[in-house]
C-alpha cells in the first residue's frame, strides 16, 4: 500500500501537464511541436536516474530511495508554474528536474520486490503496485479540470506539489527499514550482477526492447490521450480529461488481474518463461489490433474509440507480468539495476515518441500515423519477445558458462 501510494503520486504529478497544457499553450501560443517539446522534458530528467535509481536502490534499499524521490519532484512540481513564468527555457528544467525525481522511483519498487517477495508472488506484487502508479493518471485527470475550472491551469502544480509532505510522512511510517519476509538480499542468489553481463544476455535484450516499445505507447497517451479527445471529438478540457481517465481505470484493474493471472498460470504448472510470454504477447498483440482499429475511418467516433482505447490499455497492463516480472526472474539480485537500465531505453522511446507526435500531429492534424507506426512497433516487439525470453537467472548462466 505505501509503494502504491508513492507511485500513484508519480504518476499525478506526471500526467497534470498534459491537461495543464491545452491552456498554457493557448496562453502562451505554443504550436502542437512546442507543447510534445514541453510535455517530454519530463522524460530528459527521467532517463538520467532510471539506472543511478536502481544502482543505489540495490545498495542502500529501495525505501531510502523511494523517500527521496518523492520529497524531490514534489518540490519540482511545486515550482513549475513559477518556472513557467519565468519563460520556456526554466519550464522545460523544471519538468525536468520533476522527471530527475520519479526516475528513481520505479527502480525502487522494483528493488523492494525483486528481493523481498518469492518468484511465484512477484506479479501480484508489481500488479498492486502498478495498480497504484495507473490510478494517479485516473486522479489526475479527474481532479485537473475541477481545479483548472476554478483556480487556473497553475493551480494543479501547487495542489500536487504540496501532497507529497503526507504521502512521504506515510512512507516513512509504515516501511520498515528492513523489511519483513526474505528480508534484505535474503532471497538473492549470489552477488550484484556486472552490468556487462546483463548488456550480453539475448533475454535481457528481449526485456529491453519490450520496455522500450511499451513506454513508445505509454507516453503518446499518457501526453496525448486529452488532446486526441479534444481535437477528434472537439470536446472542451473536463470531457476530454473524463474519456481519458476510462482507459487508465480499466488499465488499473487490469494490472492487479495479470499479476493473478500470471501467478495463478505458474502455481498450476506453467513454466514461468511461457507464462511471462503468453501474457506479453496477447498485451502487444491485442493492444495493436486496437490500434489499428482506432487509426481506420470505422473507429473515428467518439462511442467506438472510447471503449477501444480502455481495451487496448487493459491489455496493456498484462504486460506488467510479463517483461516486468521478468526482470527479477533473470537477475533478482540486481532487479533494481536491470530495471534501471530497461527503463532509461523506455524513458529515451518516450522523449521520441511524445515529440514525435507533436511534430506529426502538427504537420498532419491526425493521430492516424502516430497509432499505426505504434501498433506495427507492437507486432515487431511481441515477435522477438516471444523467441528471446527466458527465465533462466543469468548468474546461473555465468557458473555454467562463464562469460
Amino acid at each position: 500500500m505505501p509503494t502504491a501510494c508513492s507511485l500513484l503520486l508519480c504518476n499525478i504529478c506526471r500526467i497534470c501537464m498534459s491537461i495543464a497544457v491545452l491552456k498554457a499553450a493557448a496562453e502562451f501560443g505554443w504550436s502542437d511541436t512546442v507543447s510534445g517539446v514541453v510535455q517530454s522534458a519530463f522524460l530528459w530528467g527521467y532517463m538520467g536516474t532510471q539506472l543511478l535509481g536502481g544502482i543505489l536502490a540495490d545498495a542502500f534499499g529501495g525505501k531510502v530511495v523511494m523517500a527521496v524521490s518523492v520529497a524531490w519532484f514534489s518540490v519540482a512540481t511545486a515550482l513549475t508554474p513559477v518556472a513557467a513564468g519565468l519563460g520556456q527555457g526554466p519550464l522545460l528544467l523544471t519538468r525536468a528536474l520533476v522527471g530527475l525525481g520519479e526516475g528513481v522511483a520505479l527502480p525502487s519498487m522494483n528493488n523492494l520486490i525483486g528481493k523481498n517477495v518469492r518468484a511465484e508472488r512477484r506479479a501480484t506484487a508489481l500488479g498492486i503496485s502498478f495498480a497504484g502508479f495507473h490510478s494517479g493518471n485516473i486522479l489526475g485527470l479527474l481532479l485537473s479540470p475541477f481545479l483548472i475550472a476554478n483556480f487556473g491551469w497553475r493551480s494543479i502544480f501547487y495542489a500536487f506539489g504540496l501532497l507529497g509532505l503526507p504521502v512521504l510522512l506515510f512512507w516513512q511510517s509504515t516501511v520498515p527499514d528492513s523489511p519483513s519476509g526474505r528480508g534484505d538480499g535474503g532471497g538473492a542468489k549470489g552477488g550484484a550482477i556486472p552490468i556487462s553481463r546483463l548488456l550480453s544476455s539475448a533475454s535481457t535484450w528481449a526485456i529491453f526492447l519490450a520496455n522500450f516499445v511499451n513506454h513508445w505507447g505509454y507516453f503518446i497517451y499518457l501526453s496525448w490521450l486529452p488532446t486526441y479527445f479534444n481535437r477528434q471529438f472537439s470536446l472542451d478540457l473536463a470531457k476530454s480529461s473524463i474519456f481519458s481517465l476510462l482507459p487508465w481505470l480499466v488499465m488499473a484493474i487490469c494490472s492487479s488481474l495479470a499479476g493473478v493471472l500470471a501467478d495463478y498460470l505458474i502455481r498450476r504448472g506453467m513454466a514461468v518463461k511461457n507464462a511471462r510470454k503468453a501474457l506479453q504477447c496477447t498485451s502487444f498483440l491485442g493492444t495493436a489490433s486496437t490500434l489499428l482499429v482506432i487509426s481506420h475511418p470505422m473507429g473515428n467516433r467518439l462511442e467506438v474509440a472510447v471503449p477501444l482505447f480502455m481495451v487496448a490499455l487493459g491489455l496493456k497492463a498484462l504486460g506488467q507480468a510479463g517483461f516486468v516480472a521478468n526482470m527479477s526472474d533473470v537477475a533478482e539480485q540486481s532487479a533494481g539495476k536491470l530495471f534501471g537500465l530497461s527503463n532509461t531505453l523506455g524513458s529515451f522511446a518516450g522523449i521520441l515518441s511524445v515529440s514525435i507526435s507533436g511534430f506529426i500531429l502538427e504537420k498532419t492534424g491526425s493521430f492516424t500515423s502516430v497509432f499505426q507506426i505504434t501498433a506495427l512497433m507492437y507486432i515487431g516487439a511481441a515477435v522477438v519477445y516471444a523467441i528471446c525470453c527466458d527465465d533462466k537467472p543469468l548468474l546461473l548462466e555465468q557458473k555454467v558458462n562463464p562469460a
